[in-house]
């Protein structure tokens, strides 16, 4: 059964409330008391609403009432949107603030909006009152996010096992137990820790028990220990109970220092191994309570600790992580096998094959393949097995000791704003691969993001929920770039079977066109295009309050959206088209006047319409790879609220918008093009704050260097990667080649800020490059690439950059020499960590000599030495591998 989650969405609709314009515009309007009203009693129920979500699986009626508080906050919600100022600003086509008081006296024309209100008043007030009918009395907010629900589940392990039931697991097993028996770091006063951790269910207790059975491991400690904590980290619990399993005896002692006493006397200078098991807690403080009344044991003393989360084992600074991974589909089917059928059962060969399959459904969770082979243990009928085969494993694994509740108890210790994140990846089909901040943009666009307070953008915040869902296991396959930054990841089908029963009836994935259902309530959508569906439903179309609308994999022709979604989906706020095939977006983009995510990325639009600039309220439009665009509206500066810009790719554009400067939350525009006009130059990117990658292009149009010292890039501190171009910087040409005096000072002012991690000059022609590219002011580059500059005599001083790993230098037409001013005066190692150097067209290159230290170029591998007719010598490169 889906938990419903609704603290977020009341914390957002009573954010929105105080909107000191919106109060503004109610007091105006005739609606203050209304209004009033209605923060009063969302108030009220905000008081007693966590009570009211822990409590809704054991109360039918209380979950009715929060499915009807659910339906009344999102109409509020949409509601408020309507009475927005930007939305009353649409309407008006003129200025801000003032202009949209003037507007509002005409807002009494919207009688159905004013009933409206009314409706939503009457029901807030009787669900405010039948709070008493359920004793809701409220009380202080759980921060942790664990519930009552959570703990009563909690479940008692300990340190017995049959090792005969188990597969899969000896790899694992010695791997821990030659970290445990060895001797490094076991320095007296110290206790190590060994964290076991991985997703819920993959079996992290049970190779804890096998290396705690371990033969070896009893003849190395003089005493073993096994403590099942879960999520209630009490101290004296804890204590308690860890004596009780070195004494094998009940323990009847109470208060602090009488267990501390009787802790110490039982562990001091005795070699202990401590099993930890079900660890739950993320407060280093509570844990330095306990640490420290278990240092007083004899060297080499260790705790084994398994957990579910990664920030877990950081905060009990462990010494060795040891991810736990899935079996093998080999060893599924084993475990499968083994509890679906007896020994002394007659062989079912027949259902083998199925079998089989069915346990590749367990993604490598032992738990999946237990629970399903329990669930088939008196199922002989082959339809009965092919049933379970085609089903979704949320779908046929409800016990109470199976998978799901098993991986629901990491849900309910989620905080509520995790919560809705985590459902929200339901739409995503299984082994989607999830793009990280286009999933965050989706969430900022959704209002999943809670508002910041203080410095911290919405991006940032998103960024940190993303990680929490890392650490707690609930995305896998993460791919980083080089920096170590997560870049995209999956979602374990299990995972995945999690996310889709906890998220409700608000969202739906649409795989096989029309389906008989009624889909009106459905708020979230996303279509699975294939062969026999490239299109939108039409009983989607019942939809009205439909919020999000993504096409994944589309294969089919759209051409365009059809006609009926701009009057069938009023609400939407994510349009994703990417990859659609859509060769035109219609007028009626201004439709959606709540849209703040468009994706036409991949798709074959040559032009915006101008009614795109009236969507006020859009942050994201993503128009990457849209190789035939040649041209943006020319009002886009009026979408005050667009955060992303998506350039990425697009080719045919020669164009920017005029005043693009005005866009002051703008935080990604992945190209810029210097245009002639005043409101086109350099010095729009002034005011703007952006990060991720920036590519500059056409600096030969640049008239006065101050434009570019005003463009600021030195404090852009979130730039990762830029790249500055003059003319048509690949090929080398460029009708102001004598003016390098312009080029030179143009690119001493676009000095980025030292935490660049990528940069890229091409077709510079001035004599020299700018000081500023050296160790000191960018420390932090990777990689770099220099192409035809070819005025420039030698090369900048690159051999001190100690990060950088790739080097791309091609077009150096002046270059003659290559000497010490490459690798730099005063260092003992030069290029400590390039790996790949690449020299392309260096037309009169003769020689290129060592830098005479006692290392150059210890990590290079691969050397490409293109079109360098004149060259004669080259410095030795011991460790090379690729030439």
């Amino acid at each position: 059964m889906a938990e419903i989650v609704l603290s977020p969405l009341l914390e957002v609709v009573l954010e929105k409330l105080a909107n000191p314009l919106l109060k503004e515009i109610a007091k105006r309007s005739g609606l203050k008391k209304e209004v009033k009203k209605v923060g009063r009693s969302l108030r009220v129920i905000q008081a007693v609403l966590e009570e009211a979500e822990e409590r809704q699986l054991t109360d039918r009626a209380l979950r009715i009432w929060l499915e009807e508080l659910k339906e009344v906050a999102f109409e509020m919600e949409d509601l408020l949107d309507d009475f927005s100022p930007e939305v009353l600003l649409s309407r008006t086509r003129e200025g801000f603030t003032q202009q949209v008081l003037a507007f509002v006296p005409s807002v009494v024309q919207y009688g159905d909006m004013l009933t409206k209100l009314e409706q939503i008043k009457g029901t807030l007030e009787m669900l405010a009152e039948e709070t008493f009918n359920f004793n809701l009395r409220g009380g202080a907010v759980n921060t942790s996010g664990s519930t009552s629900r959570s703990r009563s589940r909690s479940r008692r392990t300990g340190a017995f096992i049959i090792e005969s039931e188990i597969f899969g697991r000896e790899e694992d097993k010695e791997r821990v137990i030659g970290v445990l028996l060895s001797t490094d770091d076991k320095a007296r006063g110290e206790v190590s820790v060994i964290s076991i951790v991985g997703l819920g269910g993959l079996g992290k207790t049970t190779l804890a028990q096998l290396v705690f059975n371990d033969e070896r491991v009893t003849k190395h400690f003089d005493m073993k220990i096994w403590a099942c904590v879960n999520d209630d980290f009490d101290v004296e619990k804890i204590m308690a109970s860890v004596i009780e399993s070195a004494t094998k005896n009940k323990c009847d002692l109470f208060g602090m220092d009488v267990l501390q006493f009787r802790l110490y006397e039982l562990l001091s200078g005795k070699r202990y191994l401590l099993v930890l098991d079900d660890l739950w807690n993320e407060d280093d403080q509570e844990w330095d309570k306990l640490r420290t009344l278990l240092v007083n044991g004899g060297e080499g003393s260790t705790i084994i600790v398994t957990t579910r989360s990664e920030k877990v084992a950081s905060v009990m600074d462990t010494k060795y992580i040891h991810h736990l991974e899935g079996l093998s589909d080999e060893d599924c089917w084993n475990l499968l096998k083994q509890r679906a059928f007896s020994r002394l059962e007659e062989d079912h060969t027949n259902l083998y094959p199925i079998g089989k399959q069915i346990a590749k459904k367990c993604g490598g969770v032992p738990l999946a393949a237990k629970s399903l082979g329990s669930l088939m243990r008196f199922k002989r009928d082959e339809r009965e097995w092919l049933l379970v085969q085609e089903s979704d494993l949320w779908n046929v694994s409800e016990s109470e000791n199976g998978i799901l509740p098993a991986l629901r108890l990491s849900y309910c210790h989620m905080p509520s704003h995790l919560k809705r994140c985590f459902a929200y990846c339901s739409i995503f089909p299984k082994n989607y691969i999830i793009k990280k901040d286009k999933l965050i943009q989706l969430w900022i666009a959704e209002g999943l993001i809670q508002s910041p307070k203080g410095i911290k953008s919405l991006e940032f915040i998103g960024n940190e929920y993303f990680d929490d869902l890392v650490w707690m296991f609930f995305f896998q396959d993460i791919y980083g770039s080089d920096n170590g930054n997560i870049t995209e990841c999956k979602m374990h089908d299990i995972v995945h079977d999690l996310a889709r029963s906890v998220a409700g009836d608000e969202y739906i994935m649409l795989e096989h066109g029309n389906i008989e259902q009624d889909l009106s309530h459905i708020r979230h959508s996303s279509i699975i295009c294939n062969f026999s569906l490239y299109t939108i439903p039409e009983n989607l179309y019942e939809a009205k309050k439909l919020r999000t609308l993504i096409l994944v994999f589309p294969k089919g022709d759209l051409g365009e959206v059809p006609p009926a979604a701009f009057s069938s989906f009023r609400y939407l706020r994510v349009l994703g088209l990417s990859g659609s095939g859509i060769k035109r977006l219609h007028e009626s983009i201004s439709s959606f006047i709540f849209l703040r995510y468009l994706d036409i990325s991949n798709t074959e639009v040559k032009e915006l319409p101008d009614s795109v600039c009236s969507l006020c309220r859009l942050q994201v439009m993503d128009l990457s790879n849209c190789f035939d665009l040649i041209k943006l509206p020319n009002q886009m500066s009026i979408i005050s609220k667009l955060r992303h810009l998506i350039l990425d790719g697009c080719s045919r554009l020669t164009k920017m918008p005029p005043s693009i400067g005005k866009l002051v939350f703008l935080r990604t525009l992945s190209m810029f093009i210097v245009g002639n006009e005043v409101d086109e130059g350099l010095n729009q990117l002034q005011s703007l704050n952006l990060g991720g990658q920036l590519n500059i292009s056409h600096l030969e149009k640049v008239r006065v260097a101050r434009d570019a010292m005003e463009a600021d890039l030195i404090g852009k501190r979130n730039l990762l990667s830029l790249s500055l171009s003059w003319g048509d910087g690949d090929n080398g040409s460029n009708r102001n080649i004598d003016n390098s005096d312009t080029h030179e000072e143009v690119l001493k002012y676009l000095q980025p800020h030292g935490y660049l991690k990528r940069l890229s000059i091409r077709g510079y022609q001035g004599k020299c490059f700018p000081r500023w590219i050296d160790a000191i002011k960018l420390p932090n580059i990777t990689d770099l690439v220099l192409i035809n500059c070819r005025r420039c005599e030698y090369l900048p001083t690159l051999g001190k950059l100690p990060f950088l790993k790739v080097l791309y230098l091609q077009g150096m037409n002046a270059v003659k020499n290559i000497g010490p001013e490459f690798y730099g005066q005063g260092t003992e190692r030069a290029f400590p960590l390039l790996k790949e150097l690449t020299f392309r067209d260096f037309p009169h290159l003769e020689y290129w000599w060592s830098s005479n230290r006692r290392e150059e170029f210890p990590s290079l591998l691969k050397l490409n030495i293109t079109k360098c007719f004149k060259l004669r010598n080259i410095p030795p490169f011991p460790y090379l591998q690729h030439l």
